[in-house]
């Protein structure tokens, strides 16, 4: 009897501890998924941070897609929305600073901004994964198993809308051979490869819902496929543009970078210093005989009314054939019609204005405020943001024939600017620009690897004038043979080889970014009518 009641006994513990113990063991799996969640974030958020880190960007989507193996669509969607916000909060965490330091706002309301604009730039990813996992409830072939998460990836990446246009494939700059199909796909290809190998990788992990072994074989078939013709076009195609640079007319470049801090940038006393500091940089070029000078954004310290035909220009220190490309504010109109714009110049050697280029895109909560005729209390948010006038675009020309692309601050990470000047007649890329709003970070090396794929896509030169760093050279295969430290004030003296060569990204943009998203819209769609219809 004894021996009963104590087996009764320890039944009725361990019942009243299973209550207990239930809600921790439900847990468990929800907190492995976000824990998976953010180490995709932290990969995919490494090769920013370190360029040496690239390969991560392979299978960087793998923990995430671990964690959807046995989520809902709504749990899908909150996982996919934690990995990107974490990803741009830890890889953009430069922007706080950009808003207190330079911006003017309360380090609270900077703090609750970077916030709001991470949880914006993580319902991509969320709806990537929603949409994903909404497709999948459908028995899908090999092939549409390997391509549809990346066509899906892809269609996401080009129609979301953000403020910085940001992309998995940019993360393999460093990665020359893989990165030289942008010419013909654009970075959204890159991309494309990325998520094709997770999914491939996700595949042979053991898992109930696991595909057969042969499906497995097909899928890595058709992975390996795709990697040897990504590999083999971008070493082909390396090869073929060394040759055709070797055979290209020179054109001798100097890029100064002054490196003036911001508030003595803005402070009228020092504008006569300025503009000394860098014709006196410009002038410890000239025995290495440059056929142009180019100075940063906006690096001109005086404004230049539009009906002006020349500046003052001294002489320097003996004649040269020198032409100069110099970023300036410009201005036209008076009072409440006057209009300013920020401006790339070209000049000859006296300071004649020969052609002028103004800024397309303007850079919100920087350059311009949005809305602000119907929200004018925005206007209070920071005295420091500007009230400028986007131009028309276009290109300038040299003398001798070549043509420049200015592409003002951040313009050059936008590719349908870059594929427009050089489809107008650009042979060389320019970008003037001034990111000593981001200190001392790593966004000067971001939005380096961003800007670089420009130089890809079209297969031209790229020339990068920074105020403070990053100033650099990369040509028509995104490499980067020459670059300045940041935050030094030095010349940077080069040769380039404007190139004449075509892309077909050039000619027909973003074709393949659109052909996925039609895919991850119509493929799901149809197989799904065509379910119901058998039904």
């Amino acid at each position: 009897m004894p021996s009963v009641l104590c087996y009764n006994e320890s039944m009725l513990r361990s019942q009243s501890a299973q209550p207990s113990q239930g809600p921790a063991a439900a847990s468990r799996p929800r907190v492995i998924a976000f824990l998976l969640a953010s180490a995709t974030a932290l990969l995919t958020v490494a090769p920013t941070l370190q360029d040496a880190l690239w390969p991560l960007a392979w299978v960087a989507l793998v923990p995430l897609f671990l964690a959807l193996r046995d989520a809902s669509p709504r749990r899908a969607l909150l996982l996919g929305w934690w990995a990107e916000t974490l990803m741009y909060w830890v890889g953009f965490y430069w922007l706080i600073g950009t808003m207190v330091r330079f911006g003017f706002i309360a380090v609270p309301l900077s703090i609750l901004f970077f916030a709001v604009i991470g949880l914006g730039n993580g319902m991509r990813l969320g709806l990537f994964v929603w949409w994903l996992r909404w497709t999948e409830r459908s028995a899908n072939p090999w092939w549409v198993r390997l391509v549809l998460p990346a066509c899906t990836y892809v269609a996401f990446d080009y129609l979301f809308p953000r403020v910085f246009p940001w992309y998995l494939g940019f993360l393999q700059f460093p990665g020359l051979p893989f990165i030289q199909i942008a010419d013909v796909v654009g970075v959204h290809g890159v991309t494309f490869m990325l998520v094709v190998c997770s999914t491939m990788a996700v595949a042979w992990v053991p898992h109930p819902a696991q595909p057969e072994r042969a499906v497995r074989r097909l899928m890595s078939l058709g992975c390996a496929c795709l990697l040897l013709l990504q590999g083999g076009y971008g070493l082909w195609r390396m090869q073929q543009l060394i040759a055709a640079m070797q055979q290209a007319s020179p054109l001798r470049v100097a890029l100064i970078q002054p490196n003036i801090g911001m508030y003595e940038k803005q402070g009228s006393s020092d504008r006569e210093a300025q503009l000394d500091l860098q014709f006196g940089l410009s002038a410890r070029t000239l025995d290495q005989h440059p056929d142009l000078i180019i100075w940063p954004e906006s690096m001109y310290p005086f404004g230049v009314p539009e009906q002006l035909q020349q500046l003052p220009w001294p002489a320097l220190l003996e004649p040269q054939n020198v032409y100069w490309l110099i970023g300036a504010l410009t201005f036209a109109g008076k009072g409440s019609a006057r209009q300013v714009f920020n401006s790339a110049l070209l000049l000859d050697p006296d300071g004649r204005i020969l052609g002028r280029y103004d800024k397309q895109h303007l850079l919100a909560f920087g350059e311009y405020i949005p809305l602000q005729h119907y929200l004018p209390f925005l206007r209070h948010i920071s005295p420091t943001i500007g009230n400028l006038t986007p131009g028309p675009g276009g290109i300038v020309t040299l003398p001798n024939g070549v043509g420049l692309g200015p592409l003002i601050c951040y313009e050059d990470i936008v590719p349908n600017l870059a594929r427009q000047a050089v489809r107008q007649g650009a042979q060389v890329l320019v970008n003037l620009t001034n990111d000593v709003w981001f200190g001392a970070t790593r966004a000067p090396y971001q939005h380096r690897a961003l800007a670089a794929f420009r130089a890809v896509e079209n297969r031209v030169y790229l020339v990068r004038v920074t105020n403070t760093g990053l100033t650099s050279i990369i040509d028509a295969l995104g490499r980067e043979p020459a670059a300045l430290p940041i935050f030094q004030s030095d010349a940077l003296v080069y040769t380039i080889q404007p190139l004449r060569q075509s892309s077909l990204y050039t000619h027909f943009g973003d074709w393949f970014a659109q052909l996925c998203s039609v895919i991850a819209l119509l493929l799901p769609l149809g197989q799904r009518l065509r379910r119901h219809t058998r039904a």
